[in-house]
């Protein structure tokens, strides 16, 4: 594949981990992605480990997150069949470079790249050649961006999984697209990198108390419904109670882990293989306050 190379590995691994059927953002998922309307011009577009979202306002096009710049190729001619629009932005959800390494392709399309204070400062301290920087940045926990008719809100609920983590609220739609903080019938990503669990728990209570009737996802799924949510905070209060309850029965620390069961998330993607590293990522919070 032309794009990044080392993102595509990574993918393809997590995906034959799950039993997925879409191997990569890359050229083998191509066939199988798709553009699903949400709202009138909401779109997701994707399949399977990635998807993007974009909205087609009176004024051009707003994508969010970009993916490899295989992802990004199929994610503009997908808007193309859409919209022959400019594309006015590429707002970056936060600062990892699978979600935002192909940001050349809407740049060259003539985009403003825009991303999160926190989220800039962190790429321009940690450069990577298949990402670029920002040309805009906004800051504080809430902006409004709006082209058009169309209003995006662009909600930073302070730390919780990377830096600067934007949640997109689309108050005209009642719709939010959410990057990895909730991803539907999944347990936590592997060891839960980069993610502090009680800032995404905090985190998840505040999101839920917002506006709105369903969710666009990352990953999984293109859209669901808003307690999807509540589902995500419940199975992280659940892992936690019970990673206390072993605490507090006197459980050897470092059996804690591979002790805890929670049969009633056996059905979501990556229990078996991912539950005792969710569980360490949680005691290990509790035990070191990290």
């Amino acid at each position: 594949m032309s794009g990044n190379p080392v993102f595509g590995k990574v993918l393809a691994a997590v995906a034959l981990l799950l039993g997925l059927g879409v191997s990569s953002p890359g050229a083998d998922a191509r066939a199988a992605y798709k553009t699903t309307q949400v709202a009138p011009g909401l779109y997701s577009f994707g399949a399977g480990l990635a998807f993007n979202a974009f909205m087609i306002t009176d004024d051009g096009v707003i994508v969010m997150d970009s993916f490899d710049r295989d992802f990004a190729k199929a994610s503009l001619a997908a808007i193309r069949k859409l919209t022959d629009k400019p594309i006015r932005y590429l707002i970056y959800s936060h600062n990892h470079y699978d979600h935002i390494s192909g940001g050349e392709v809407f740049k060259a399309e003539g985009a403003t790249i825009l991303a999160h204070d926190a989220t800039a400062t962190w790429l321009e301290r940690h450069p990577s050649a298949d990402v670029v920087m920002p040309d805009q940045r906004w800051s504080g926990s809430k902006s409004e961006l709006r082209l058009g008719r169309s209003l995006i809100n662009l909600v930073y609920f302070g730390a919780n999984h990377g830096e600067g983590m934007t949640v997109f609220q689309f108050p005209n739609e009642r719709v939010i697209y959410t990057v990895d903080l909730v991803v539907p019938h999944r347990v936590g990503f592997a060891y839960m990198p980069d993610f502090s669990p009680r800032e995404w728990e905090r985190t998840l209570s505040e999101m839920d108390a917002l506006d709105f009737d369903r969710v666009m996802y990352a990953h999984n799924a293109p859209v669901g419904p808003r307690s999807s949510v509540a589902d995500q905070l419940k199975y992280l209060r659940d892992l936690r109670a019970a990673i206390d309850a072993e605490l507090k029965k006197g459980t050897p620390f470092m059996q804690i882990p591979n002790t805890v069961k929670l049969p009633q998330y056996q059905t979501w993607d990556g229990y078996a293989q991912w539950l005792p590293m969710n569980a360490w990522r949680v005691l290990l919070e509790i035990a070191m306050g990290v």
